[in-house]
């Protein structure tokens, strides 16, 4: 039976100068991801292997930035995604492990510490929001970072439950 880990990633990087500013909109609007990750199944499922990852990075407004790309993952073997290391504990469930390395190579600070924070199962699609700040030649800036996550396999539902949230910003004020 194929199943596959579908990551969306959206991001946005602020000026500090924006940042700080009262009127800055520090969030992300809300886009349907249902209809993204039911066209991502279908259209990369004759090239998954039994087990794979694809991932998915959208612009800020949800359009596509690049084609999806797809990954192997052999059998019960770690796959590991940007912020995030997954391990197939069965067919059906999928733990997911914030990064601590990573997403402080990717946000700057504050750091994270690794940890389990959720557990995937089929077409029950999590979201989790990052933030972060971090300095470089050209200034201070505030990055946040959006993924969904789903764990698909056949049979897809005509619907997909709500996202379930997880809230991993900090207070960067």
């Amino acid at each position: 039976m194929r199943s596959a880990i579908v990551l969306l990633k959206r991001s946005l990087s602020i000026p500090k100068h924006e940042w700080c500013e009262r009127s800055c909109n520090r969030t992300l609007l809300t886009i349907d991801i249902e209809p993204l990750i039911k066209n991502i199944w279908r259209a990369s499922r004759p090239d998954m292997p039994e087990q794979s990852f694809v991932e998915l990075c959208l612009q800020a407004d949800g359009s596509q930035k690049n084609p999806a790309s797809i990954h192997s993952i052999q059998g019960q073997q770690k796959a590991f995604i940007g912020d995030f290391g997954f391990s197939f504990v069965s067919s059906d469930r999928v733990k997911v492990m914030l990064r601590e390395d990573e997403c402080s190579r990717q946000l700057g600070t504050p750091r994270r510490r690794a940890r389990q924070i959720s557990l995937l199962r089929p077409w029950k699609p999590v979201r989790v929001l990052l933030n972060g700040r971090a300095a470089s030649s050209s200034g201070q800036h505030y990055i946040l970072q959006e993924y969904h996550l789903a764990l698909c396999d056949e049979p897809m539902p005509d619907l997909l439950d709500a996202a379930r949230f997880v809230d991993l910003q900090a207070d960067l004020m």
